[in-house]
């Protein structure tokens, strides 16, 4: 079985960051991402919801190793894509991009672009 750090590595990968990309969305430093992948240390509690968005992976997939209810592990070529329209997640790879792009963004970046998009 798969540790979280392993699980955390993984999740990571399959979003296409490093780990400097993956600190700066997070607001830490490349080294810590480091430490939690290598086990030395963890994420506090409140670090998680964040880790969940920025990788767009369930807290059950990558805590537990899988969804609720789902047996599918990270990294078995099952992205969390949404089946509806209404959920925040991507629905396929080219949204998957460019919602990881969007939260890259500084939140004055992010304002303006939501701004540009409103409809008129």
């Amino acid at each position: 079985m798969k540790r979280f750090a392993d699980r955390l590595r993984e999740a990571r990968m399959a979003a296409g960051m490093t780990q400097e990309q993956l600190g700066f969305v997070l607001g830490i430093t490349k080294s810590s991402v480091s430490a939690w992948e290598n086990g030395r240390e963890t994420p506090s509690f409140k670090m998680l919801p964040e880790l969940r968005r920025a990788l767009g992976h369930s807290l059950d997939e990558l805590i537990c190793g899988s969804a609720a209810g789902d047996s599918r592990q990270i990294g078995e070529g099952n992205p969390p894509y949404a089946s509806d329209e209404s959920s925040p997640m991507a629905r396929n790879e080219k949204e998957r991009s460019l919602l990881l792009r969007y939260r890259k963004l500084p939140a004055k970046r992010r304002a303006a672009l939501l701004d540009l998009l409103k409809p008129e």
